[in-house]
C-alpha cells in the first residue's frame, strides 16, 4: 500500500523565491563589480613628468598621489619662488593703484557748436544798392563825358554846314538834320545808360559775392577751431586715462606671472566596464527550472496512476481537466463513454467522466492528490488504451 500511497501523492511544489534575499543578493553583486570597476579603472601612470601613484585604503576609499620627475620638481621649485617674488611686487604696486574717482576736472569742454558772434551778417539785397547806384554814375559819367565832347563838336560842325549850304534855322531842312542829329544823340546816351546799369549790376553781384565767401571762410576756419579744439580734449583724455591706467597695468603684467609648470596627469585611456552579474534573472532561472521540475513530476504522477490500472490498480485518473480531446462514443451501464487523451500525451484512451461517474455511483470516486479518480471494478468494466 506504500506504493500506491507514494503513486498518488503530490509532488511538493518549489519555494517562492524569497524578495529580500533577492535584493540582498542583487546588491552584494553590484557592490563587487563597482568596486572591480573602481580597481580595473585607476591603473598608474607613470609619464616624463613624474608619476600617478592610486592606493585602494580599504573601506572603499582611493588616494591618487601626483609626483614630479627631479627635473620638473625642480622647476616647480622656481616657479613658487617667482610666484611668490611677483606676488609681493604685485602687492606693493597695489599700493600705487589710483583711489580717487576718475575726474575730467581741467580738461575743457566739448564743443558742440560754432560761436558765430563777430561774423560778418548775412548780406541783403539792398546792403549794395548804393555802391551799385555809384558804379552806374560813374560807368555813365565817363562814357558821356567822351560822347558828349564828340556830339558837341558834331552839332556845331552841322550847324556851319547847313548855314554854308543857305539853310537856315528853323526851316524844314534844318529841322530834319537836327531830328537825325538829336535822335542819334539820344541813341547813344540811352546806350550808354544800359551800359552803365549792367556795370552796377556786376559790381553789385561781386560785392554780394565777396561778402558771403568773408562770412562762410570765417564760419569754416571757426568750424576748424572747433574740431581741433575737440580733438585736444580727446588727446587730453586719452593721456589722462594711460597715466591713470599705467600702474594696473604694471600689475596685470605682474600677477600673470611665469608658466605654469606641467603637471602629470594620470593617462587617459578607455574605461574598463563591469556589469553586475543579474541574480534575479539566475533567480527567476532556478524558479522556472523548479517549475518545470514540479510540473513534470506531476506529469509522471498522472501518467502512473493513468496506467496503475494496467497494473492491477482498480483506481484510474479519471478527471475531466486532465483529458483533451474528449468525444463521446456510446453508453455502459447508463454511463456516457468517452474517447480523450490525457493532457501530457500517450495513447488515444476510452472510458468515462469522473465528475458524471460521482453523481451516479459516488462510491466508485476517490480523491488523489485533488485530482479525481474512477475505480473501474466498481462499474462493471475497465478503461482501454488503444
Amino acid at each position: 500500500m506504500a506504493f500506491v500511497k507514494d503513486l498518488f501523492s503530490d509532488p511538493k511544489a518549489p519555494a517562492t523565491i524569497d524578495p529580500s534575499a533577492l535584493i540582498g543578493a542583487q546588491t552584494g553583486a553590484t557592490t563587487e563589480s563597482a568596486r572591480l570597476q573602481a580597481k580595473l579603472n585607476r591603473p598608474n601612470t607613470y609619464t616624463p613628468y613624474g608619476s600617478v601613484i592610486n592606493e585602494d585604503v580599504g573601506d572603499d576609499r582611493w588616494t591618487s598621489t601626483q609626483t614630479f620627475s627631479p627635473e620638473m620638481q625642480d622647476l616647480f621649485d622656481i616657479q613658487m619662488a617667482t610666484g611668490k617674488g611677483l606676488g609681493e611686487a604685485a602687492q606693493a604696486k597695489v599700493g600705487e593703484l589710483p583711489t580717487d574717482p576718475f575726474s575730467l576736472a581741467g580738461i575743457q569742454d566739448f564743443q558742440g557748436a560754432i560761436d558765430y558772434s563777430g561774423l560778418a551778417e548775412i548780406p541783403g539785397m539792398e546792403d549794395f544798392d548804393t555802391a551799385r547806384t555809384e558804379a552806374e554814375e560813374a560807368v555813365f559819367g565817363r562814357v558821356w563825358d567822351r560822347l558828349g565832347t564828340q556830339f558837341g563838336e558834331e552839332e556845331t560842325a552841322l550847324e556851319t554846314s547847313l548855314a554854308n549850304k543857305g539853310i537856315v534855322q528853323g526851316s524844314e531842312l534844318y529841322t530834319k538834320e537836327f531830328d537825325r542829329f538829336n535822335e542819334r544823340k539820344n541813341d547813344a546816351r540811352t546806350a550808354a545808360a544800359y551800359d552803365s546799369i549792367s556795370e552796377g549790376r556786376t559790381a553789385f553781384n561781386n560785392l554780394f559775392a565777396n561778402a558771403l565767401t568773408s562770412r562762410q571762410q570765417g564760419i569754416s576756419e571757426r568750424g576748424m577751431d572747433v574740431d581741433r579744439a575737440n580733438i585736444k580734449r580727446q588727446q587730453d583724455i586719452q593721456d589722462m586715462l594711460l597715466e591713470r591706467g599705467q600702474p594696473m597695468n604694471e600689475l596685470a603684467a605682474l600677477l600673470q606671472g611665469a608658466p605654469a609648470v606641467q603637471t602629470p596627469q594620470a593617462a587617459s585611456m578607455p574605461g574598463v566596464g563591469v556589469a553586475p552579474p543579474d541574480v534575479g534573472g539566475a533567480y527567476a532561472l532556478a524558479g522556472q527550472q523548479g517549475q518545470n521540475r514540479y510540473a513534470g513530476q506531476l506529469a509522471q504522477k498522472t501518467a502512473a496512476t493513468g496506467g496503475a490500472f494496467d497494473l492491477g490498480a482498480a483506481a484510474i485518473m479519471s478527471d475531466r481537466r486532465l483529458k483533451k480531446n474528449i468525444s463521446k462514443v456510446g453508453e455502459y451501464n447508463g454511463l456516457n463513454v468517452y474517447k480523450y487523451r490525457y493532457i501530457w500525451g500517450g495513447p488515444m484512451q476510452i472510458g468515462v467522466m469522473a465528475q458524471e461517474v460521482i453523481k451516479k455511483i459516488p462510491e466508485a470516486v476517490l480523491e488523489v492528490g485533488g485530482w479525481l479518480a474512477v475505480d473501474y471494478s466498481k462499474l462493471g468494466g475497465a478503461q482501454h488504451a488503444y
